[in-house]
């Protein structure tokens, strides 16, 4: 409406005046009486086109909102039908694969019974026929008595046919054997004949089980997708990360392990907030598990979680005497995934995980390997107890630095963290700390002169403690970052849960401790406690050296055997 027209509208308190103003504190439109009472009132008045456009103003962004609101609702509605349609075809397309899988297994079945009813067949068929030849050679020999019974009574009354009678009697004899040979060739061969039908147990289990599940899927749910299929060790507990996508979502999550028999058993399940859970297992029997995950009725994305469970202890022997003469002294897994084993030469030896060999790598043409350590940048460091130093390998296995040369007298097991190399030095009597960037040495740790220290091997926590076998004394020793002892995590003794002469020592993913020491492996937590041997007497482990943790699902390591071998366990 114009401002003209308005102009020409009745006032609606004066309807023989026209409005001229709007008053804004009335909010209502004036005629000049009104306008009079306002002014009067002190009211705030505007004229009447600066008043239609403001309201205008506020009608159009009304009547925006209005069409945003709409169009929302015709989004939403849109979304809505999508949905229905995309789960119709989803339905329509798990329909039609029941039905396939049904077809699939009735057209196998009907074949596997017309085979089976085929081979009842000629079951019936061989029975048939040697009831048929029985019947017909006993009604040979039925005819035959018959004729000699009639020539019996031919001879009644005449003794003068003694003879004669004598050769029927001699015939009946000869009919009644031949009966006794049919029915023991018949009994043999053919009366005692009949059908077997032995049950496919497979299939009856199969058909016992069903032939699927419908389980109710809800996306927002999901699990890790390294998660969804696992393999792990006997009683190895593990842990399956999984997320709800709506954060504010309350839905309670349970989780539950299947075993291979079906049985059914509740899981931890942690709720570590915003979202994301945290689900332990346990599977205390080897074979194929499954793990439900649930939140309310619906199951998360990737569920059922397949567990493969292997069984603990020497899982593999790699023989590495057949690559080489030397003893062997380690091994480390390189960038690739395989496992680099070193000797007392300037050998390496290449395997796959599956005992497969791969390469033979010389290096330097006097060194001699003791220990060697991955960096996990490409780099491998190795201590050299024929030139007494520590050398750093490149990604081509080509000497790259050299650390501790003049100053290492008998390196053996070393570290690198923090761009810090520790190299225990057993005549040192010392664990000897380099910078990795420019080869200097940072200092010393644990005790100096003779008979007072021999480290061997040592490993650091992540919290930064440095852990040493001290094989002379049979313990094993824990230094602060400050190079002051802690404590004695491990003392000297033959029974499990102690050590004597400690040769090799690693910590895996979740930080437990593993010891060589004499023929035994055994595993501690990060607090020393022992936990159990993991190495069998008829392991025949003769005397392990380096050990390396090759994988934390199944957990399984490698270690260096002096038979020259690399045996792996599961554990």
């Amino acid at each position: 409406m114009s401002s003209q027209e308005v102009k020409g509208t009745c006032c609606q308190d004066h309807p023989d005046n026209t409005v001229e103003r709007f008053c804004t504190t009335c909010t209502k439109s004036v005629c000049k009486k009104c306008v009079m009472s306002c002014y009067k009132d002190h009211h705030d008045m505007i004229g009447m086109s600066d008043a239609i456009e403001a309201f205008n103003k506020q009608v159009t962004e009304v009547i925006r909102s209005a069409e945003d609101v709409k169009q929302e609702l015709e989004n939403t509605f849109h979304s809505i039908m999508d949905d229905k349609a995309d789960f119709e075809s989803h339905v329509k397309m798990i329909r039609d694969v029941i039905n396939m899988h049904k077809e699939t297994i009735v057209s196998k079945v009907e074949e596997e019974t017309k085979k089976l009813l085929l081979d009842l067949e000629d079951v019936c068929k061989q029975r048939n026929d040697a009831i048929e030849g029985q019947v017909k050679e006993l009604e040979s020999h039925q005819m035959e008595v018959q004729s000699l019974k009639r020539s019996s009574l031919e001879t009644m009354n005449k003794p003068e046919k003694t003879k004669t009678l004598d050769d029927i009697n001699t015939n009946i004899h000869a009919v009644n054997q031949n009966i006794k040979e049919m029915n023991s060739r018949y009994s043999s061969c053919g009366n005692n004949l009949k059908p077997n039908f032995t049950f496919n147990i497979e299939l009856d289990d199969a058909l016992t089980k069903g032939l699927g599940e419908i389980a109710s899927v809800d996306n927002r749910f999901i699990l890790d997708k390294d998660d969804r299929s696992i393999t792990v060790s006997k009683e190895q507990t593990f842990v399956v990360k999984a997320e709800c996508l709506d954060k504010n979502d309350t839905c309670k999550v349970a989780a539950t392990l299947i075993t291979p028999s079906g049985e059914k058993t509740a899981t931890e399940v942690e709720d570590m907030g915003n979202g994301e859970y945290r689900i332990k297992g346990r599977c205390d029997k080897v074979g194929d598990w499954k793990m439900e995950v649930t939140a309310g009725v619906a199951h998360f994305k990737g569920t059922p979680v397949k567990i493969k469970v292997e069984p603990i202890g020497l899982v593999q022997t790699i023989a590495a005497h057949k690559h080489i003469e030397y003893k062997i002294s380690d091994g480390v897994l390189d960038s690739d995934g395989c496992l680099l084993v070193s000797s007392d030469c300037n050998e390496l030896l290449k395997f796959t995980k599956s005992g497969e060999f791969v390469a033979n790598i010389k290096l330097a043409q006097n060194a001699m390997i003791s220990r060697m350590h991955n960096m996990g940048n490409g780099h491998i460091v190795y201590s050299d107890i024929q030139r007494k130093m520590v050398v750093m390998l490149n990604n081509k296995f080509e000497e790259h630095t050299q650390f501790g040369k003049g100053i290492l007298e008998w390196p053996m097991g070393l570290k690198v963290k923090n761009e810090v190399l520790y190299v225990a030095d057993i005549h040192l009597h010392c664990v000897c700390k380099f910078n990795v960037e420019d080869g200097s040495m940072l200092g010393k740790i644990g005790f100096q002169g003779a008979g007072k220290f021999h480290p061997y091997d040592i490993t650091l926590t992540r919290g930064g403690h440095l852990m040493v076998t001290d094989r002379s004394h049979h313990r094993i020793q824990v230094f602060d970052a400050n190079g002051t002892l802690v404590k004695i995590l491990v003392n000297k003794g033959k029974e499990d849960g102690n050590v004597l002469y400690p040769c090799a020592i690693v910590t895996d993913m979740n930080e437990n401790i593993i010891i060589s020491s004499m023929n035994k492996l055994q595993l501690f937590d990060r607090n020393g406690i022992f936990l159990k041997r993991i190495n069998d007497f008829n392991d025949a482990l003769k005397n392990p050296a380096g050990i390396t943790v090759i994988s934390n699902r199944p957990q399984m390591i490698a270690v260096a055997d002096k038979d020259n071998s690399v045996k792996i366990f599961n554990y």
